[in-house]
């Protein structure tokens, strides 16, 4: 089985090297495959893979390819993880936002949406690629924002693409611990969108609901995330728990506020930590590479969300590296073990709706969990979402669809109009002046005509 990774330049690729490394026990991997247009940072990230696969054992190849259809060539899988125009857009997305005193982040907000506008364009083109030399090949998205992507991939091209991100997983992993308990024995009723989620039970083996449990006592609704994103009176009177990036869109002001008082983004503070990883690497023999990659992963976990929640506070507790249950490589991993297994795991992906959320239509992308296994991936049916979230759901729904179609057909004014259906943009003089100085900053990469 070979498996092409598109976007192998990023830092999360090791990672998904040391999954894949575990998961080949289980399932016959014999080549992976790397392609990026960033050729110096792939020679490194290739660097550091080759040494994480020999201390992994992985028994595959491991080849760095000039081209991407030498890459997709014979591939089974595509792991796809594209950022156009790498962290450089990401700091200018989030700065250009926040001087429009909007939330500066790369997935959600105004930052978000011209994120999605780059890479869904990107990803337009590499499914092309992958319709012609690999059509019957799954492509695993992690491209960001995953729920834009998938809505634009599923319903543009003919690739059979699944949307993974690690931030559902992380949250039940973080409910379990909070309850003390393991997140493996625990059933977790979830729905929504990409970032954009909420676990409605959490139910034992028995059938016991330890949602209740958790909403009465404030302390453990506390214990549930990793910094005090949300107030637990705020968190019981909703009547769920809502994933982390939620905060952005329930707290945008406090997000601001703290974002500017630390003095920048968390682009820009990756940027810093992306710096000091490639000149470490560069400056070190191959016995130190993985020590290196693993004090950046550790520094990178620790400061995740401290702007946003904390104006800089980075958590002091130790990290676990490499989880059992959830991370960037797990999701990964679990889908390509499930679809290569008969009996159906659960897992929370992003796909094609069907039905199975009833507030949206047939062919929205969703994030649910789905029964995966090598019949395919079928989401749960989840019926309504609660009340309490239902326009919320709906709204950003619209301003996805909206932003896929700017995209395709290259039109300034879907993209002004989905700007202002962004539940964190709204106002159309804010909309119209933050979509001019994206287009100034990013011209013609924005994809947009007039």
């Amino acid at each position: 089985m070979k498996i092409a990774i598109v976007g192998a330049a990023g830092v999360r690729t090791p990672l998904l090297i040391y999954g894949l490394s575990e998961v080949s026990r289980r399932i016959p991997i014999s080549e992976v495959a790397f392609w990026d247009i960033d050729s110096a940072r792939l020679a490194a990230m290739g660097k550091v893979s080759r040494a994480m696969a020999k201390r992994s054992r992985l028994p595959a190849s491991l080849e760095v390819c000039s081209t991407p259809e030498k890459a997709l060539e014979g591939a089974s899988y595509v792991i796809t993880s594209v950022r156009a125009g790498g962290i450089e857009a990401r700091v200018k997305d989030e700065t250009i936002a926040l001087a429009h005193g909007l939330v500066g982040q790369e997935t959600v907000g105004a930052g978000g949406f011209a994120c999605a506008m780059r890479n869904l364009a990107v990803m337009l083109e590499y499914a092309r690629i992958i319709e012609r030399i690999a059509p019957k090949a799954v492509v695993v998205n992690f491209t960001n924002p995953v729920g834009i992507i998938s809505q634009g991939l599923l319903n543009h091209t003919a690739v059979n693409v699944i949307g993974v991100c690690d931030t559902p997983l992380e949250t039940f992993e973080s409910i379990a611990t909070a309850l003390g308990k393991n997140p493996f024995e625990l059933d977790f009723d979830y729905l929504g969108l990409n970032h954009l989620g909420w676990v409605r039970s959490v139910r034992t083996s028995t059938g016991e609901d330890l949602l209740p449990t958790i909403l009465a006592e404030p302390e453990l609704v506390k214990k549930c995330y990793r910094h005090a994103l949300f107030p637990p009176e705020f968190i019981q009177k909703l009547g769920l728990l809502p994933t982390e990036y939620l905060y952005f869109y329930y707290f945008p002001d406090i997000a601001y506020r703290n974002t500017k008082r630390t003095g920048r983004s968390r682009g820009e503070a990756i940027s810093q930590m992306n710096r000091e990883l490639f000149q470490r690497l560069s400056d070190s023999p191959e016995s130190k590479l993985i020590e290196i990659y693993e004090n950046y992963l550790r520094e990178r976990n620790a400061s995740y969300f401290s702007i946003e929640a904390t104006a800089g506070t980075v958590r002091k507790e130790g990290q676990e590296l490499y989880s059992q249950f959830s991370g960037y490589e797990r999701i990964a991993t679990m889908v390509l073990e499930a679809l290569n297994a008969e009996s159906p795991t659960s897992i929370p992906l992003t796909v094609r709706n069907n039905g199975a959320l009833e507030d949206l239509q047939p062919n929205d992308a969703v994030e649910l969990p789905c029964a995966v296994s090598s019949k395919g991936v079928t989401p749960a049916r989840v019926g309504n979402a609660p009340q309490a979230v239902k326009d919320l759901l709906r709204q950003v729904k619209e301003y996805e669809r909206l932003t896929v179609q700017a995209a395709v057909n290259h039109s300034e004014a879907a993209a002004v109009s989905a700007l202002v259906t962004n539940p964190l943009v709204v106002q159309e003089k804010v909309a119209t002046e933050v979509l001019s100085d994206y287009m100034q900053a990013f011209g013609n990469e924005m994809g947009l005509h007039s």
